[in-house]
């Protein structure tokens, strides 16, 4: 037998090499899901007779026996490494969708759809762009064509959502005091949801009254020192006198009095929940977590801060992704020309 069978608990897994005329292909383990020897030999036979199938029907046969698991590892193990995150997204897909053959691309990627409907566009984009580079990369290494995924609308909506001071106030009321303590940073600060909740003492800065963002922690990936707001400085130096003055260790805290969970990777808030409930207490609708980061910016322009300016303390990558602002402004200037008698 081509495929060599040992038992694993209650499973019989098989590996081993399938030779076809002079090409042999060797198969790394695999459980063959079966209890009993005679099954998982009918299961590690019917899996060589695919690959010598496969390894006949040329390139077509190796695109159908190609997994994105396949995929991945290929990519992954390229002479140019892929980024610590990229590394965490990949790990995340493959666990999740590696066992789906790329002829059934398609379905891997409605089912991982399917299992993130939290996903912002932006971050679906990603993770559909990194998929298919992993694919591609593959196929092309193999000489065979690579499948494809529909695009991804990028959403038109402009989230130029602020506040009212009512509003803002009574938002900033309705948290639970371990949720409000880093929601206070996105609301005044302008930080993104993780980079405030994974604040390290070590970051906070008591000489120059500075937050500072590390390269490996922004989505940029470009470190910033951000100057920090009355309000914000006042509640640090609260928590920090309170937890002993420490040199370093997270800042927040979840009512449990672990760390916040770190989500970079795999997506998901751990504030939504908080979130949602201070939303229902202040009676304010349609409004995200993210959207303070929109509410903060839309404040900073409106006040005259000039956009250069604004994507600098806000680790934007470039002008062009905080030119919507500019709209907020305008409709500023319009309203104050209104209010002349």
């Amino acid at each position: 037998m081509a495929l060599h069978l040992r038992r694993r608990g209650d499973i019989w897994h098989a590996r081993g090499s399938v030779r076809t005329g002079r090409e042999v292909v060797r198969v790394g383990e695999f459980s063959t899901g079966c209890r009993s020897r005679s099954d998982a030999e009918a299961a590690a036979e019917a899996e060589a007779t695919r690959i010598r199938s496969a390894a006949l029907d040329g390139p077509a046969g190796r695109a159908r026996a190609l997994t994105v698991a396949d995929c991945i590892l290929a990519y992954a193990n390229r002479p140019r490494s892929v980024s610590r995150l990229d590394a965490a997204k990949l790990g995340l897909i493959n666990r999740q969708i590696g066992a789906h053959r790329i002829e059934a691309l398609g379905e891997a990627w409605r089912i991982w759809r399917a299992a993130h409907p939290h996903h912002a566009t932006a971050t679906a984009i990603r993770y559909r762009a990194l998929i298919l580079a992993a694919v591609r990369s593959c196929c092309a290494e193999m000489s065979i064509p690579a499948p494809s995924l529909p695009p991804i609308a990028a959403s038109r909506e402009e989230r130029l959502v602020y506040l009212t001071e009512a509003e803002r106030a009574a938002m900033l009321r309705s948290y639970s005091p371990h949720a409000a303590c880093p929601v206070l940073l996105l609301a005044y600060q302008g930080m993104r949801t993780q980079e405030a909740l994974q604040l390290d003492w070590r970051l906070v800065d008591w000489a120059t009254d500075t937050l500072r963002v590390g390269a490996a922690r922004a989505k940029s990936r470009r470190a910033r020192a951000i100057p920090m707001h009355p309000r914000v400085k006042l509640l640090l130096v609260g928590l920090w006198h309170a937890a002993g003055r420490p040199q370093a260790g997270a800042v927040f805290h979840t009512s449990r009095g672990a760390a916040w969970a770190d989500t970079q990777d795999e997506g998901g808030n751990p504030l939504r929940s908080a979130h949602t409930t201070a939303c229902r207490r202040a009676g304010v609708a349609g409004f995200r977590v993210h959207d303070w980061r929109h509410d903060w910016a839309a404040r900073m322009v409106m006040a005259g801060v000039d956009l250069f300016t604004l994507m600098r303390l806000g680790g934007w990558s470039s002008l062009a992704m905080v030119e919507r602002y500019g709209a907020v402004n305008a409709a500023h200037m319009a309203e104050a020309i209104r209010r002349i008698a």
